[in-house]
């Protein structure tokens, strides 16, 4: 199959129909389906089962599927590195977490490109993801939590944080708070309620957290853990527990729910990485510096 052949058998795996992935593609559906009959008369096995104006994959085209979504990311891969290169060095790829992207870099990145010919692409996801986006080419520079630097990347940490208590006003544990103080006892707290919202343990501030309940109560168990720290903060508003994130999702929720630094506090890293294999150019440079202030 040449690319052209697995383009069309991509898009019609996807959208399950000849008029679908004719959409996709842009092109006619006489040309989807001449394709993707070439195709099958090429391999000389059936890629779809024709039922009711749909096209089932058969046995064959599910096994075939994993590979050609791998092309696809390499295809993805090799576009976007053709991208910065006619847009030269004034063009610069970063990821983040969702929180980081929105509350930390969106005033950086506005600042950046004012005045500027620079242009900035910003994209979101987990760690994991923005690391492999760094590896395969995708992104430039990654601002993450934790400091934990993978194989073939570089990084730096910027700064620390203090994790944040939140809870609701008339929360069962609310005594043990001392309004007066800015910090709560955080050993008491663990010892004393058993509903604090977990946070996956992968997580750098999921670990973080995670590790200091354990040493406290060793047999603590959370009733519910989450990939978010949003969806945490959202729990403890539906009366679901307290919960501990970084200071930014605190601050989205400041008006709905009551918050407390940590004593001792709980302390992470914000921290740069960029792939062994691609130098910062002079924009991402520029961007670290404003970053940095």
């Amino acid at each position: 199959m040449n690319l052209r052949q697995i383009e069309v058998f991509y898009a019609v795996m996807k959208s399950g129909t000849v008029s679908g992935a004719a959409r996709q593609l842009h092109v006619s559906q006489p040309n989807v389906t001449r394709v993707l009959s070439h195709t099958e008369q090429q391999l000389g096995f059936s890629l779809f089962q024709r039922i009711k104006g749909r096209l089932i994959p058969t046995d064959e085209a599910r096994k075939l599927l994993p590979e050609a979504e791998k092309i696809y990311q390499q295809l993805g891969s090799f576009h976007s590195l053709t991208n910065k290169i006619k847009k030269g060095s004034q063009h610069l790829r970063v990821g983040a977490p969702p929180i980081l992207a929105t509350s930390l870099l969106a005033s950086v990145v506005a600042e950046l490109c004012k005045d500027s010919d620079i242009s900035v692409e910003l994209s979101t996801d987990n760690r994991a993801a923005l690391c492999t986006g760094l590896l395969q080419n995708q992104l430039d520079l990654v601002i993450c939590f934790g400091n934990e630097v993978p194989p073939a990347i570089s990084g730096q940490e910027l700064f620390t944080e203090e994790m944040v208590l939140l809870y609701p006003q008339n929360h069962p544990y609310v005594p043990l708070i001392n309004e007066g103080s800015t910090r709560i006892d955080w050993p008491q707290l663990v010892t004393a309620s058993q509903n604090i919202i977990g946070l996956d343990p992968r997580d750098p501030l999921g670990g973080i957290l995670n590790q200091s309940i354990q040493h406290y109560e060793p047999d603590y168990r959370h009733q519910i853990t989450v990939r978010s720290y949003s969806a945490a903060a959202q729990l403890v508003e539906h009366g679901a527990g307290l919960a501990v994130v970084d200071p930014w999702t605190a601050s989205v929720f400041a008006n709905q729910l009551q918050q407390k630094r940590l004593d001792p506090a709980l302390r992470f890293s914000v921290s740069l990485l960029y792939a062994d294999h691609s130098p910062i150019s002079v924009a991402g440079e520029k961007f670290i510096s404003m970053l940095s202030r």
